[in-house]
C-alpha cells in the first residue's frame, strides 16, 4: 500500500506542510494489523507512476487532530478493505459477512497532512496550511508523472476542506486537461453547510461529478467547537469558507440554481443511531471486539456507504434524503 503524505515524517505530530512524497507500507493483506503501526519506507517514483497512472485513484483524506501514526494506520485500515479481501471479510457469525472491496475503485491511497492539534487554540489557524496542503496536492495530481485517469475521494472533517482547495487550484491550474474528478464523500464535514456555493470553490464543484454529504445532528465537536473556532477563523483569514452551520452536522444547504443541486446526495444518519464525530473511521488502537484493526458497528456502516457509493450503487444502511433548495443572494 501507498501512503501520500504533505507532512513532515520526521515527527510524529505538531508536523509542518511539505511538498508531495509518497511512502510505501509494502504488502497489506487480509491477515495485516495496524496496531502497532506497521514501518513505512519512502516509494520511488516509478513504482508510483505504475501503481496510479491510467488508474481510478481514490484518496482518502482525515481531518483535524490526526497525528502521523493514527493518520496512516486508521485510514490505512479503511483503504484496506476497499481493496479485495479486506478483514473484515473474515469476520465470521454475526454481523454477517462484511466484505468492504469496492471495484469501481482500482487503488485506495491514505494521505496525510498536517492537522494535527498542537495549542488549544490552533484549529482556526489552520486555513493557510490547507490552502498550502491543496496546492502541493494539485500540483501532485497536475504531474505527468502521476497520470491518473480519474480522482475520488473519502473525507473526514476538515478533509473536506483539503479536497475542495486541491480540486480548485487543479483544474485552476491544468483546465480540461486535468483528470477526471469522479466522487467526493464529505463525512462529518467541518465546513460551513453553503461551502458548495462558495464561488472560491466554484471551479471545484463543476468539475466533480458528484457529492456525498454524510451528516449526524450527533455531532458534538461539530455543534460546539466548529463554531467557536470558525468565529475565530473568519476574523484571521480572508475568504474564510462560510459560516458556521457545518455541513457535517446539517446537511447541504444549496441556493435555488446552485450548480451542486443535482449532482449532490446527503445521507442524514438517523439521531438514534448517536453517530459522533469519531465514529467515522476506524481506530485500530481502540480494538472494539469482535472487530479487526478498530472497527465497528457504526464505522462499518459508513464504509458500507462508501463502497457503495462509488461503486454507484444505494448504501444498504442509509436513505437519501431530498435536499430542499434555500432562496439567497
Amino acid at each position: 500500500m501507498l501512503v501520500l503524505s504533505f507532512r513532515d515524517m520526521s515527527v510524529p505530530r505538531c508536523a509542518a506542510v511539505t511538498s508531495a512524497a509518497v511512502y510505501r507500507l509494502g504488502a497489506v493483506t487480509a491477515a495485516s494489523v495496524w496496531a502497532p503501526p506497521p514501518r513505512y519506507e519512502w516509494a520511488p517514483w516509478p513504482e508510483v507512476t505504475q501503481a496510479w497512472a491510467g488508474k481510478h485513484v481514490c484518496f482518502v483524506v482525515h481531518g483535524f487532530n490526526v497525528d502521523r501514526d493514527r493518520g496512516y494506520t486508521g485510514f490505512g485500515a479503511a483503504a484496506q478493505e476497499m481493496a479485495p479481501g479486506g478483514a473484515l471479510a473474515a469476520l465470521a457469525g454475526p454481523p454477517g459477512p462484511l466484505n468492504l472491496f469496492t471495484p469501481g475503485v482500482d487503488v485506495a491511497v491514505p494521505v496525510l497532512w498536517a492537522g494535527d492539534w498542537y495549542l488549544p487554540i490552533n484549529y482556526p489557524f489552520l486555513l493557510p496550511d490547507i490552502r498550502l496542503t491543496g496546492k502541493y496536492f494539485a500540483q501532485l495530481i497536475a504531474s505527468a508523472a502521476t497520470g491518473m485517469a480519474r480522482v475520488s475521494f473519502v473525507t473526514h472533517s476538515m478533509g473536506a476542506r483539503v479536497v475542495l482547495e486541491t480540486v480548485q487550484q487543479t483544474v485552476a491550474a491544468m483546465g480540461v486537461r486535468a483528470p477526471v474528478f469522479d466522487t467526493a464523500v464529505f463525512t462529518a464535514a467541518a465546513t460551513s453547510d453553503d461551502v458548495l456555493d462558495d464561488p472560491d470553490y466554484a471551479l471545484a464543484v463543476e468539475a466533480i461529478r458528484r457529492f456525498v454529504v454524510v451528516s449526524s445532528r450527533a455531532d458534538t465537536v461539530l455543534s460546539g467547537a466548529f463554531p467557536a473556532g470558525n468565529l475565530v477563523e473568519q476574523w484571521l483569514w480572508p475568504r474564510d469558507p462560510g459560516a458556521d452551520e457545518a455541513l457535517g452536522r446539517y446537511g447541504p444547504r444549496l441556493k435555488v440554481g446552485s450548480k451542486a443541486l443535482s449532482k449532490t446526495e446527503w445521507y442524514p444518519i438517523p439521531p438514534i443511531t448517536g453517530q459522533n464525530h469519531g465514529d467515522y473511521f476506524p481506530e485500530p488502537w481502540s480494538p472494539s471486539a469482535p472487530y479487526p484493526n478498530g472497527w465497528s458497528v457504526k464505522r462499518v456502516n459508513i464504509g458500507q456507504l462508501d463502497q457503495a457509493v462509488l461503486d454507484n450503487q444505494a448504501p444498504p444502511t442509509l436513505l437519501a434524503r431530498p435536499i430542499t433548495p434555500v432562496s439567497g443572494n
